[in-house]
């Protein structure tokens, strides 16, 4: 039997003849197709290798019976509905090593770019000018520059920073601070970062809590002499509150390589028409270098999961075996959700994490699942660019400790409980897990509160002072803004005299709601998670 591979968006010959090394596979190439063109052929596939143009979204991958791995020839996998694939039974593989060092060059040519107009002097001098006054610039030697996420790109682009001389701050949820004295980096708060920074680049990926993170109430925040670089994806910064800043002389200039439509055009983008603004059309992962480094990670993970059954880079699978998968599912999402409502609600740099595993399953490779609670901790903030094959790694490149303990006597209330547990450098926290017998998997302790919760679903964490009337002001203020409650759950502590209520509700609630919410008096900290 062979397996048809399709490779779309023209990939680099050193992938080509990679894939083509192996006897077991047939490789078909072709130009960027229509979603129509794809809908038709799809089916005749075991495995894809694509770019950014190919968008394979859920009525695309309905067609998709026979394959069973896609993988993108790039870091960012917005082009991929990785829900409908999983639904499927698709592998989702990315190449996020392939330009780390292309982009972060990018960003840096961008920062001197500002630093020197040099393409204003440019535009200049082809209009025959000779403007020398008017394009001073200033130095790097001595500025603070802040990071905002430092994985691979973030970290390779303070490295170039130290070599300017420049101070930096950085941001990033989690990075130990024993490795970011190690990299020369100074961790922040993003407040900090904006109102101190002289230039401000960013590294996160897209999540639900980066999308929009820099916004007119944070441009306000910065110097009049910052200058900002989005290198990484366009919905991070809203690019109206930018436009405006720049029109309005609120600050001194910005540089983009990504937008939230591309390319900008139709509609027009209103960052093209703002002055003191460098427009590149990304460019983050174009040199030949980049270009040949993910044909060739592309090319050989697919190639060892058609081949061998090895996953690698993927996105949405664990490293394990089919069998050993169905088994598990139940915990890999408990442990995940675990992870993630821990992320969504603790305060600090993760220094350490613990993972306990009580009865049953404490008799079994758990590795899986401390994977899985891992990937649900950093996801919040790194988005697509954790999973399961990297969650470990990441951890230990951020100084992060993770233990994993199993105690298979412990006396419990509870059967196959996991416990996690959270330090960062101000508090600690822990949550408890359980899959109870009818393989139900529930949420039942959340540090010294017991209750029960099915980890799905958006849910207000409230924490507030044990007093009568409370739990009916935030059902007041809910209903009074049309959200609905789908359930509550509350405990107490007697020696704090502090409640924490959950409160489950049908749909997200906006910021107005969540200012009113605040404000009722006994109220001390209000978090929304969404698992």
């Amino acid at each position: 039997m062979k397996f048809k591979v399709l490779v779309t968006d023209k990939l680099e010959k050193e992938g080509i003849d990679i894939l083509k090394k192996y006897k077991e596979i047939e490789v078909i190439e072709k130009d960027t197709m229509t979603p129509e063109e794809l809908k038709e052929d799809i089916k005749n596939y075991d495995g894809i290798i694509i770019r950014s143009a190919t968008k394979l979204k859920k009525d695309i991958l309905e067609h998709a019976d026979n394959l069973k791995v896609i993988s993108r020839a790039g870091v960012g996998v917005d082009n991929i509905d990785i829900p409908a694939a999983t639904a499927k039974g698709i592998v989702v593989m990315n190449a996020p090593l392939g330009n780390t060092i292309s982009t972060a060059e990018l960003a840096f040519s961008l920062i001197i770019s500002l630093a020197r107009k040099i393409p204003f002097a440019y535009a200049s001098m082809k209009e025959n000018k000779w403007e020398r006054t008017k394009f001073t610039g200033t130095e790097l030697r001595g500025k603070t520059l802040g990071v905002i996420g430092l994985g691979r790109i973030g970290t390779e682009v303070a490295k170039r920073a130290k070599a300017f001389e420049m101070n930096i701050l950085g941001f990033d949820p989690y990075l130990s601070e024993e490795r970011a004295k190690d990299l020369g980096i100074e961790l922040s708060d993003l407040p900090r970062i904006y109102k101190e920074s002289d230039f401000i680049t960013i590294h996160t990926p897209l999540t639900e809590q980066t999308k929009g993170m820099i916004g007119k109430n944070e441009i306000e925040m910065m110097k009049k002499t910052v200058r900002i670089v989005n290198a990484a994806r366009g919905e991070i910064v809203s690019e109206q509150a930018l436009a405006d800043a720049l029109k309005e002389g609120r600050i001194a200039g910005a540089a983009v390589d990504v937008y939230s439509k591309e390319p900008p055009f139709e509609p027009r983008n209103p960052l093209l028409d703002a002055p003191n603004l460098v427009a590149v059309p990304h460019l983050g992962a174009s040199t030949e270098e980049a270009q040949f480094m993910v044909a060739m990670e592309s090319a050989e993970t697919v190639a060892n999961f058609l081949v061998h059954g090895v996953i690698v880079n993927s996105m949405n699978m664990p490293s394990i075996n089919k069998e050993l998968f169905e088994e598990f599912k139940v915990y890999i999402k408990l442990a995940e959700s675990l992870g993630s409502m821990i992320s969504q609600v603790i305060e600090g740099q993760v220094e350490e994490v613990t993972v306990s595993y009580e009865g049953d399953i404490s008799h079994k490779d758990v590795s899986l699942l401390t994977r899985a609670a891992l990937k649900g901790l950093f996801q919040s903030f790194l988005g697509e660019s954790v999973n399961y094959v990297n969650a470990v790694s990441m951890s230990q490149s951020r100084g992060i400790t993770v233990t994993e303990k199993k105690d298979p006597d412990f006396s419990s209330e509870y059967t196959n409980l996991i416990r996690m547990n959270v330090r960062t450098a101000s508090e600690s926290m822990e949550l408890w897990g359980c899959v109870y017998s009818s393989n139900v998997a529930k949420i039942v302790k959340f540090n010294e509160y017991f209750f029960e919760l099915k980890p799905e679903g958006i849910f207000l964490f409230i924490y507030n002072e044990d007093k009568p009337g409370v739990v009916g002001k935030i059902g007041t203020i809910l209903g009074g803004n049309n959200v609905n409650i789908a359930g509550l759950m509350l405990g107490r502590n007697t020696k704090t005299k502090l409640a924490l209520s959950l409160v489950q509700i049908d749909s997200a609630i906006d910021e107005k709601v969540r200012k009113e919410l605040e404000g009722i008096d006994a109220v001390k900290t209000l978090k929304v998670v969404k698992l």
